[in-house]
């Protein structure tokens, strides 16, 4: 970094429809339709979401059950990625990203269920 100039390492979500076309079950789980009380619905902010939703009991036990050990895998890794952007690591950043996008897959095979 220069006496000025800072460099940042950051990772952001281009569109937030496609993270509601990738997740469309659960965008709608958390967010439910429309509204925009929440005023960033990015890919990090979906994964806090549904972790937010299982712990906090906002979801019904029965969902929450089944979301559990995804929501808590998830978490831990968007907590990781943010640590990693946080250390100027881009690499480990990168190959967390694509855990993160596999883990909200497994999450959404099962809310496809509900």
């Amino acid at each position: 970094m220069g006496r000025l100039l800072q460099i940042r390492v950051s990772a952001w979500t281009f569109s937030e429809d496609e993270v509601e076309k990738a997740w469309p079950a659960l965008w709608k789980l958390v967010w439910g339709e429309g509204g925009d009380a929440i005023p960033k619905k990015g890919v990090l902010e979906l994964a806090r979401a549904v972790f937010d939703a299982v712990r906090a009991g906002l979801i019904s036990d029965e969902k929450a059950a089944l979301l559990r050990e995804f929501a808590d895998q998830v978490e831990d890794l968007r907590i990781k990625l943010e640590a990693a952007l946080a250390d100027r690591n881009p690499q480990d950043a990168d190959k967390l990203s694509y855990d993160l996008e596999d883990c909200l897959d497994s999450l959404q095979d099962i809310a496809d269920k509900f």
